[in-house]
């Protein structure tokens, strides 16, 4: 993924999280399995040929039951960590791109020392998965209502 990729990828997020007029911090909690899964659905529609997996931190930045769920985009260039609901951690992050390894297994370690916890694999994004894509964004709608 490019620069512009990713500015389009985030603005995408943005506007489906900027539902009121809440600071994106308070917007992106308690979304992250959804946004993930929905951006990794728009991210294969562009990148038909990657492999995109969602990648689970459990106990992560110290809280015993936080949960977390970022992208794992992997393509011939490497692997991207990508956190669509970055902002719930790092307030002030301007970019969703997290950071890019070569492997995998490399990634989900990058995972466990930037927000701490333990990282695996959940589950692996195709078409299939994407035919939900209406029901996560009346979730995300409905979450960012109550």
């Amino acid at each position: 993924m490019d620069k512009r990729s990713f500015e389009q990828l985030q603005n995408k997020i943005v506007a489906l999280l900027r539902q009121k007029n809440k600071p994106l911090y308070l917007l992106a909690e308690d979304n992250c399995s959804e946004v993930a899964r929905l951006a990794g659905c728009w991210i294969l529609e562009k990148m038909p040929d990657a492999q995109i997996f969602i990648a689970k931190g459990d106990r992560i930045m110290g809280g015993k039951n936080k949960s977390h769920d970022v992208i794992l985009v992997d393509s011939k260039k490497g692997v991207h960590i990508i956190d669509p609901t970055v902002w719930q951690f790092f307030k002030n992050k301007r970019s969703i791109a997290i950071t890019m390894t070569e492997t995998v297994e490399s990634a989900l370690y990058a995972l466990e020392k930037i927000y701490k916890g333990k990282w695996k694999i959940s589950e692996k994004i195709n078409k299939k998965t994407c035919t939900q894509k209406k029901e996560w964004q009346d979730i995300i709608k409905k979450n960012n209502y109550e």
